[in-house]
């Protein structure tokens, strides 16, 4: 069963399950091999010949169908210019199809869905920790070279650096690199690897200085991890910091104190100060978000307590 604790306000990256290492930009790209190429012609993102923006969207997700006269409008804007967009989704070919021929020439580039174990879905969103769509990747010369939402992360301009040779690849590398890092550390961390703790202390000294920032890493450390956390000094060293500089109590930094104390296996404590900041927040929109992860806590509470009285008795 899958919970998952809710934060107001950033998140410094999503939150999956994370199945290898972090992926970097100027990796090389994953190979597009898709179940069937509904629009277009099959294309090789790893043949060097073309830039490529490979995103991935649903036909259910309203988001995405914004995205879709976006792309509409890149393909045309690029066609001349050795760029090839290409829509993938993970559903199934039978739900696709009819909606990219409804569609018609509205959706005027290349669309195709994954094969059946969504391998590229997977190798590309998993690979750099998205859980979001849609979300669109740039491959050239066979390397993934950027990566964003296409709603707030403008392709064309993206794509207008790259053609002009003034893309900063080193620049975007650095910005990127602290989702990757948290993506290194949750895999050491499910791995029980010591290495974890290190890698820890290494992304506390590059959080900056403020409560949200600090609060957003302790979060990410210890709500919805992909294994079980072994490492629960790093995320209260930064809690403890964010206490200093927020000065009071602040709702957000017991709640993610209280999911801390939670994941440590003292669940009585974890509900307690899970109550004191529901406390803090009474009659705010806050209050029903706080409320969801107190009922968060008492599901796994109850199921854990089920899988002990499970256990054999010796």
């Amino acid at each position: 069963m899958k919970f998952n604790f809710l934060l107001c306000g950033p998140i410094l990256a999503s939150l999956v399950t994370i199945p290898a290492f972090g992926a970097r930009l100027g990796d090389p790209a994953p190979a597009v091999n898709l179940n069937q190429w509904i629009k277009g012609q099959p294309v090789d993102v790893n043949d060097g010949k073309n830039i490529y923006v490979v995103e991935f969207w649903a036909t259910w997700c309203g988001p995405c169908k914004m995205s879709i006269p976006k792309l509409t409008e890149g393909q045309k804007a690029f066609k001349d210019k050795g760029v090839v967009f290409i829509g993938v989704s993970a559903e199934d070919c039978a739900v696709v199809k009819p909606f990219v021929d409804r569609m018609g020439d509205q959706m005027g580039y290349t669309v195709g869905c994954d094969n059946d174990n969504k391998k590229t879905y997977t190798s590309y969103m998993d690979g750099y920790s998205q859980n979001g769509i849609p979300h669109a990747f740039i491959v050239q010369k066979g390397k993934v070279i950027w990566h964003g939402n296409p709603l707030g992360e403008p392709v064309d301009k993206a794509l207008d650096e790259i053609l002009a040779g003034k893309y900063d690849l080193a620049a975007a590398k650095a910005k990127d690199e602290p989702r990757a890092l948290l993506q290194d550390y949750q895999t050491l961390a499910a791995n029980n690897d010591p290495k974890a703790k290190d890698l820890g202390k290494q992304m506390l000294k590059a959080v900056p200085n403020n409560v949200d920032s600090l609060l957003n890493f302790a979060f990410n450390l210890v709500a919805n991890p992909p294994g079980p956390i072994q490492d629960f000094e790093t995320p209260l060293e930064a809690l403890d910091r964010a206490e200093k500089l927020a000065g009071k109590k602040d709702h957000r930094i017991l709640m993610v104190r209280s999911i801390a104390l939670f994941e440590q296996g003292k669940s009585e404590d974890g509900k307690a100060l899970m109550k004191q900041a529901i406390e803090l927040v009474k009659g705010t929109p806050q209050e029903a978000m706080l409320n969801r992860n107190l009922q968060v806590m008492e599901a796994k509470a109850a199921q854990r307590q089920k899988q002990q009285e499970a256990k054999p008795k010796p």
